[in-house]
């Protein structure tokens, strides 16, 4: 294979959850480290479920080599499939992963590349480039195949290290600043193939945590602040400890830009789940064990509430209120004020009120936007999406298991009741304008 024709992978920087590292083929394609059932999961699966999972695009071995510098690269050659209808763009500048000497593996920018994602997570100190989570996976996958953090990178590039990844549609790829949700959905969180062991520890896992009382954990989450300009980060370790309300709180923050509840994207995502509901309500055979629910919209998206309008801002220092809502409290006052902080900001940029399609357009700072993306920012259908992810444990009939089952997953389906019912709760609770 010539080195030539190889394509390059960059990490991707909106990994929620997960144990596997996600990489960028390009901005609508993101590759996943191979898992034999899941890759035949998606190769065997019904044109009904194609519309509630992302798109599978295929397979290809990757090349991982380290230099002298201690930079890490991933080069694969994509099937002829997705060759033919893609072509790659070497000028799209994305984070590098980096292995530095200190011990630790980073991922940095190119110098002097325009950033607007910042992240922040409770554990971890200071502003990062990338959700913290990706790194960790990033950093275990190495240690994996073989790259050691305090080993000296190798003076040759000749034995690269070689992983297979499937390529999946990038959910993410249509929002300028995505907000993920990575729900673990069902009861049961092994495969037919577990031992007694793994049961053993899963049962117990599901029984101390949300999963065994709601059928939903939190697995991972990215919520975009619009009057700080970067994310809040929750990870499934934050999940495993939550109780019922306190799984209930992390989805309501998960709707909040700080500001307000959006409620608009509850609603379209409502009507989504239903439709998910009597489709799964209708598939026999078919088991999501371990599955994940990963709902995604844009958290700089135009939305209006009455008088109050809300936009992308200028990034500036933490607000009381966003830091009351980092640490899991509530204030009335501290929204108030922020909500106020907010309307000046807009006041002080000479923002006017517009009707909604002039509003968008006149505050929107990304030159890129598209007429169909403006399109689609209008259609509530559009404002959300949803898709089932992780299949490396499902199965049905036509993949010949040991093992069959009988009638729908009645696991999920009981994961997916209890997050319509919170769903509602949280809207009706928002009150008539939807604010915090």
């Amino acid at each position: 294979m010539e080195h030539s024709l190889l394509w390059g992978l960059e990490p991707f920087i909106h990994q929620v959850g997960g144990h596997s590292p996600l990489f960028c083929l390009d901005t609508a394609t993101v590759c996943k480290p191979y898992e034999e059932r899941e890759h035949s999961f998606y190769s065997s699966m019904p044109d009904c479920l194609l519309a509630f999972t992302p798109q599978f695009k295929g397979s290809m071995q990757v090349h991982i080599t380290e230099d002298q510098e201690g930079y890490i690269t991933l080069r694969g050659f994509p099937p002829n499939s997705y060759c033919d209808n893609h072509r790659q763009a070497s000028s799209f500048c994305k984070p590098k992963m980096r292995l530095k000497r200190c011990g630790s593996i980073e991922m940095e920018r190119e110098v002097g590349e325009h950033c607007d994602q910042y992240f922040t997570d409770e554990k971890i100190k200071g502003e990062k480039l990338y959700n913290p989570w990706a790194l960790k996976c990033h950093r275990d996958n190495l240690k994996k195949v073989g790259i050691h953090l305090l080993k000296a990178p190798s003076p040759t590039l000749d034995s690269p290290a070689c992983q297979q990844y499937i390529l999946l549609e990038n959910l993410t790829s249509r929002h300028r600043h995505p907000c993920v949700l990575d729900l673990k959905v069902g009861t049961r969180q092994y495969g037919d193939g577990a031992s007694a062991s793994k049961k053993v520890s899963k049962n117990a896992k599901v029984a101390s945590t949300t999963s065994g009382l709601l059928g939903l954990r939190l697995g991972g989450m990215q919520v975009y602040q619009v009057s700080l300009g970067r994310y809040i980060c929750r990870t499934k370790n934050y999940g495993r400890g939550l109780s019922a309300d306190g799984l209930k709180s992390a989805l309501r923050q998960f709707f909040c830009n700080g500001l307000l509840v959006r409620t608009d994207v509850i609603q379209a995502l409502l009507v989504k789940l239903s439709q998910l509901q009597q489709l799964l309500a209708g598939l026999d055979s078919y088991r999501f064990y371990t599955s994940s629910l990963l709902v995604t919209y844009d958290g700089s998206s135009s939305y209006q509430t009455g008088s109050l309008e809300w936009s992308p801002v200028t990034r500036n220092s933490f607000s009381t209120s966003s830091l009351l809502l980092i640490a899991g409290r509530d204030s009335s006052q501290a929204r108030e004020t922020g909500r106020a902080r907010h309307r000046s900001a807009h006041q002080a940029q000479g923002v006017e009120h517009t009707s909604p399609r002039k509003r968008s357009l006149s505050v929107s700072n990304d030159h890129s936007t598209t007429r169909d993306h403006l399109a689609r920012l209008f259609d509530r259908r559009e404002l959300v999406d949803m898709r089932l992810i992780d299949f490396a444990h499902s199965t049905h009939r036509g993949m010949k298991d040991a093992s069959v089952h009988e009638g729908p997953d009645q696991g999920l389906l009981f994961g997916l009741d209890s997050f319509v019912s919170i769903l509602r709760e949280i809207e009706q609770t928002a009150g008539r304008r939807g604010m915090v």
